[in-house]
């Protein structure tokens, strides 16, 4: 009995406990429900901020590549217009050549008409100055006695040289100095490979689809080059120091003195034969190259004593004009013969124009014979020539932009980046000092930098 009373106090006791479990059933199922909520909040807020970052990086990145692929266009114009100005160098020292050709032939042709008619004789020279220069002097006959067949053909290349620089480098040059247009074209295309097709969520093949757009913060390739005409000093500075590579350009001066058949009354003066050659290039365009030489002939005149009279034995005159017409002076006709006045009474009524009958090194008589019947050939002299802007003190261009980009329920995505085409000459270590920036040397390149604070001020 006393066991049967314990066990139904016991049944009692656990029938009295089952209403506070079945207050309690259920918690465990709202817990679990609002960290299911909380884990799928978590989960959509970082989906949400990973595909933000995503995009942010994507965006940097496809700023960068923008900036910087417009920079590496604008250094490749540069060294484009590096490529012209030195092409522009070759093809008008080409035209020196040939122009000096032109000279050469001129001259050989008139030493033919004087070694044919004897003037000096050629005899004469082999026995003052050696077999050499008479050799020399005979051989001026083989060319024939006119220039005009192969002088004619050395100005027509010589115009054809004139013409590419005026029309086909002047044309790509003046393309190549407004590049707005295809500057844009590359910051629209690489904006567009980058977002829409790789790196980015957002996919799209416009600016419209991808809710794109940039602005221009700072843009120094505008104005950074410009065109000036032939003239310009740089450019003249230049072209000298290219001509003066080259040794057939240079001005020739030989004076080459006889010892035999010395004039007993003057027995401290020589015979001489001289050769003069001169190249000369003006600011504004115009070219002038003049060739003489001239037998001198040591006389004595009991009125003045010992002097020098010069026989022509060629001469030459080659100037280039935009009209076809002679920019020398005219002279007074030369005598060809002086049978009727002496020659150093004929060059004595000359004297202001510095003639020295007594010395000298030049050819006087011979160079006023070229005077007077010059060849003139037509060049354009309205060449030009691309340079740095002298009124931008700047020595590289640097471009900054600013992409912003707006999509869906994203928040608004902005990046900003600087690149600049600046220049580096690679031989730069072995020298004293840097190369200054040039447009005659094509060693432009492209590198980010950071954006300027004028920039992000605007």
């Amino acid at each position: 009995m006393i066991i049967g009373n314990s066990y139904s106090g016991w049944l009692l006791d656990v029938s009295a406990a089952r209403p506070r479990a079945k207050q309690q059933r259920g918690q465990a199922l709202l817990f679990g429900t609002s960290m299911l909520a909380v884990c799928a909040l978590a989960w959509f807020l970082m989906f949400k901020v990973g595909s933000w970052i995503h995009n942010k990086s994507a965006l940097h990145r496809a700023t960068d590549a923008a900036v910087y692929s417009a920079a590496l266009m604008y250094a490749r114009n540069l060294n484009i217009h590096a490529y012209l100005n030195r092409a522009q160098l070759a093809h008008q020292v080409v035209q020196l050549h040939l122009f000096s050709l032109g000279s050469a032939e001129r001259f050989r042709s008139r030493m033919a008409r004087q070694s044919a008619a004897r003037n000096p004789p050629p005899a004469l020279l082999g026995f003052r100055f050696g077999p050499q220069y008479a050799a020399a002097y005979l051989s001026s006959r083989r060319g024939g006695s006119t220039d005009t067949l192969h002088r004619n053909a050395l100005h027509r290349a010589f115009s054809q040289h004139d013409q590419l620089i005026q029309t086909v480098l002047e044309n790509i040059r003046q393309s190549r100095i407004d590049t707005t247009a295809e500057m844009a074209r590359v910051l629209n295309t690489t904006l567009v490979a980058n977002l829409g097709r790789n790196g980015s969520a957002i996919r799209g093949n416009t600016f419209e689809e991808l809710g794109v757009d940039y602005r221009l913060l700072l843009d120094e390739t505008r104005g950074f080059v410009t065109s000036r005409p032939a003239s310009d000093d740089l450019w003249y500075q230049m072209f000298q120091t290219v001509r003066n590579r080259y040794r057939f350009l240079d001005d020739r001066k030989s004076i080459v003195r006889s010892f035999n058949g010395i004039n007993v009354r003057c027995p401290w003066r020589q015979h001489q034969l001289r050769r003069r050659t001169s190249l000369q290039l003006s600011n504004d365009g115009v070219w002038q190259s003049e060739e003489t030489q001239s037998f001198h002939a040591v006389r004595f005149n009991r009125a003045i004593g010992c002097y020098y009279r010069e026989y022509p034995m060629g001469w030459a005159k080659l100037e280039t004009s935009a009209d076809s017409t002679s920019t020398s002076s005219a002279l007074d006709e030369p005598m060809q013969s002086f049978a009727h006045k002496p020659f150093w009474r004929w060059v004595g009524e000359r004297a202001w124009t510095g003639w020295d009958l007594f010395g000298g090194s030049r050819n006087p008589l011979a160079a006023r014979w070229a005077s007077q019947a010059p060849v003139v050939w037509r060049s354009n002299p309205r060449a030009r020539y691309a340079r740095i802007n002298p009124v931008n003190p700047k020595t590289s261009a640097t471009l900054a932009i600013k992409v912003v980009q707006r999509w869906r329920d994203f928040p608004r995505l902005s990046s900003s980046a600087a690149a600049e085409a600046h220049f580096v000459n690679p031989t730069d270590g072995t020298r004293s000092r840097p190369q200054a920036p040039s447009l005659f040397l094509p060693f432009w390149q492209a590198r980010l930098v950071r954006v300027p604070a004028r920039g992000l001020d605007q």
